[in-house]
């Protein structure tokens, strides 16, 4: 009886496991980006304008600053929207940066940044 109890747990593990990695390899693949003219001028933008608070590649410069690579593109749309529109006025350096954005401006560097560093696993 013992046997069958081990044989079947010992299927029922390798049925689990069937599929996953154990190579231990655990770097990230990442989607290549096509850096387009309107991608350029993007991160030019965001260079100039994001990067002192939200790094180059969109990895904050502190703790208490969101990260900006790979958030979804709509949600930073609505976010920077609601600055230059005055929805959301608690961070006076945010409305004013949100403020020199054209809708353009604000939908391409929102794609760049969700373009940054995404893993493939996570589109």
């Amino acid at each position: 009886m013992k046997k069958k109890v081990w044989l079947l747990s010992s299927l029922f593990t390798a049925a689990l496991l069937t599929g996953c990695d154990l190579s231990g390899d655990k770097s990230p693949e990442f989607r290549a980006i096509e850096m387009t003219p309107r991608l350029e001028a993007a991160k030019n933008k965001a260079l100039a304008l994001c990067s002192g608070c939200h790094g180059p590649y969109g990895v904050g410069t502190a703790d208490f600053n969101p990260n900006l690579a790979c958030q979804k593109k709509m949600y930073m749309v609505k976010q920077l929207n609601d600055y230059r529109n005055g929805q959301r006025n608690n961070h006076i350096p945010m409305v004013n940066i949100a403020k020199m954005l054209t809708e353009e401006e604000v939908d391409a560097i929102s794609t760049w940044y969700s373009l940054q560093r995404c893993s493939i696993d996570t589109l």
